[in-house]
């Protein structure tokens, strides 16, 4: 419904202008597979995080060296996983960590 709502420019004929939004987003997402691979897009875009900065290994896994800005204190909050989410994310990290493939094998 967020998005929805911001896409109301004419209170009158909501639906017509929520219709219109969406053809508009749906027509430039179209035409913009065929702009050069250069420019940027909403498709090809760099997401907000990605400062493009080098990661240094200093010992770290390389699941956990993504280019990517840390995030705001305030914007986290503490929260204690559960027991069968510790554990998801346990794995999560096990199997998706290209340095632990050998172990695994």
């Amino acid at each position: 419904m967020f998005s929805l709502k911001k896409k109301v420019k004419n209170k009158v004929h909501v639906e017509a202008s929520i219709c219109e939004a969406y053809i508009v987003e749906e027509i430039s997402t179209f035409i913009s597979y065929y702009f050069e691979p250069h420019l940027r897009m909403r498709i090809n875009r760099v997401p907000w995080h990605d400062d493009g900065g080098a990661v240094s290994s200093n010992g770290n896994l390389s699941i956990f060296s993504n280019p990517r800005r840390p995030t705001n204190k305030n914007a986290v909050r503490g929260r204690y996983l559960s027991k069968i989410e510790f554990k998801q994310a346990h794995n999560y990290v096990l199997f998706n960590c290209d340095e632990l493939r050998p172990f695994i094998q």
